[in-house]
C-alpha cells in the first residue's frame, strides 16, 4: 500500500483540472447478482472508462446498504439481520476509546494498519475485492476509478441504540458515523490510488429525501452540511473526487452548498428537481462541478425493460434544453455531464433486467459521446 499523505489541502474541492467526463458512464453501485465474478464482469463491460465495484446486496445480509459500512464500529450488536448500537454494553467505553485511538493513529499518524481497521472486507464487500483483482486484466484506458459509501444522515438514520432510538441525534454515535464513513472512503482511496487513476467517492444519502419533512425537524442545513464536508474533506484530502447520490425531489441547493465534486440525480423521474435551482447549479458548474445524470431508470420494472436508446436520448436532450433555457450554458453542461443509472440496480430489477439497464447505459453514452 501506498503511504498514506496526509497534508491538507486549502481549497475544500479536489485538486487539479475539473473532472469533466463529457457523458462517459459509471454505475451508482449495487446489482441484483449473486455471482460476484459475472456481476463485476458485466460492470467492466459496460462502464470500462469510469468502473465502479459492485455492491452485492442480494448475496448476504452485510452487503446490504446499511450494514456494509459498519464493520469497525464500537458497539454494534448484530441479532439476526437486526444490527444496532449497545451503548449499555460493560466494554463500551474500553470500545469507543480504542475506536478513536485507531482514527487518530490513521488520520494524525498516518499508520496503514490503523487505517485497514477501516477496511470494508470481503465478507462486507467481495465486489471491491474481485473489483481489484480484475482491474489489470483491463484492456480499456480507465478515465477514473469509482467507490462508494453510504452516507451519514442515510447511515445514522437508520441504525439504532438498544432502545430503539435513532443515533443521529446522539452526538457521540453520530460522530462515530462520520469518522467511520470518511475512512472506509479513504481506505477505498489508497487501496485504488495504485492504479494511478483518478478516485471518485460518491456518498449515498437516498433518506436525504426526507430531509425537511416532519420527521427531520430538529435537522439542519448546517448539520447535513458539515456531516458531509467532513466526510468530502478526507476524500480531498488524499486526491479524490467526492460525489453525492440522492433521489427525487432531495433539496439540492443543500448539497450545492457543500463541498462536492459530483451531483447524481434522478434524471428520469424527477428531472424537474434540479431545475429548481438555476443559479446554484450554475455556480456550481462555474467553480468546477459535474452533473451525473440518472437517465436510465432501474426504480420500475416496466420502464427497465420498454425504454430505448431513441427515448432516452430524447429524455436526456429535454433535460438539457430545459437546463439551457434556464440560463446555464450547453456546453459546460456536456463537458460535465456523466450519465448513470437512476438508481441502483440491486433493489427491484431482476438480474436480466440490470443487464439491460446496463446494456442501455453503455449505448446512450456511446450515442451522447459520438456526436459532442
Amino acid at each position: 500500500m501506498k503511504k498514506i499523505d496526509y497534508e491538507k489541502k486549502e481549497s475544500g474541492h479536489s485538486e487539479g483540472p475539473p473532472f469533466e467526463p463529457r457523458c462517459l458512464a459509471t454505475t451508482i453501485g449495487s446489482l441484483p447478482h449473486t455471482d460476484v465474478a459475472l456481476g463485476t464482469a458485466l460492470m467492466f463491460e459496460c462502464t470500462p472508462e469510469i468502473p465502479a465495484w459492485v455492491q452485492f446486496p442480494r448475496r448476504i445480509f452485510r452487503e446490504s446498504m446499511i450494514v456494509q459500512v459498519t464493520e469497525g464500529m464500537p458497539g454494534l450488536v448484530e441479532e439476526g439481520e437486526r444490527i444496532y448500537f449497545d451503548t449499555n454494553a460493560p466494554d463500551f467505553t474500553e470500545r469507543l476509546t480504542d475506536f478513536f485511538t485507531r482514527y487518530l493513529a490513521a488520520t494524525e499518524e498516518g499508520d496503514p494498519v490503523a487505517l485497514e481497521t477501516f477496511a470494508i472486507s470481503p465478507e462486507y464487500g467481495a465486489g471491491f475485492k474481485e473489483f481489484v483483482a480484475r482491474l489489470p486484466e483491463q484492456k480499456a484506458k480507465q478515465v477514473a476509478l469509482k467507490g462508494q459509501v453510504t452516507g451519514p444522515f442515510t447511515l445514522g438514520t437508520n441504525l439504532f441504540d438498544q432502545e430503539r432510538r435513532c443515533s443521529y441525534y446522539d452526538d457521540q454515535l453520530r460522530d462515530i458515523i462520520v469518522k467511520t464513513v470518511a475512512l472506509k472512503a479513504v481506505w477505498q482511496i489508497t487501496r485504488l490510488g495504485v492504479f494511478d487513476k483518478r478516485v471518485i467517492i460518491l456518498i449515498d444519502e437516498p433518506a436525504l429525501l426526507g430531509f425537511g419533512s416532519q420527521t427531520f425537524l430538529t435537522v439542519s442545513r448546517e448539520d447535513i452540511i458539515r456531516d458531509l464536508n467532513e466526510v468530502a474533506a478526507s476524500i480531498h484530502i488524499h486526491g479524490g473526487l467526492a460525489g453525492i447520490h440522492c433521489e427525487a425531489n432531495t433539496d439540492w441547493s443543500l448539497l450545492m452548498e457543500a463541498d462536492l465534486d459530483i451531483l447524481v440525480f434522478d434524471a428520469y423521474d424527477h428531472m424537474q428537481s434540479i431545475t429548481l435551482y438555476p443559479n446554484e447549479l450554475s455556480s456550481f458548474l462555474e467553480r468546477g462541478g459535474s452533473l451525473g445524470w440518472g437517465i436510465v431508470p432501474t426504480l420500475d420494472r416496466d420502464a427497465a425493460s420498454s425504454e430505448t436508446i431513441p427515448s432516452l436520448l430524447t429524455r436526456f436532450d429535454e433535460g438539457i434544453e430545459c437546463l439551457v433555457g434556464l440560463g446555464i450554458k450547453r456546453e459546460l453542461l456536456l463537458r460535465r455531464a456523466l450519465i448513470t443509472p437512476s438508481c441502483g440496480a440491486g433493489g427491484v430489477l431482476t438480474e436480466p433486467l440490470a443487464q439491460r439497464v446496463l446494456y442501455l447505459l453503455r449505448q446512450l453514452s456511446l450515442d451522447l459521446r459520438g456526436r459532442n
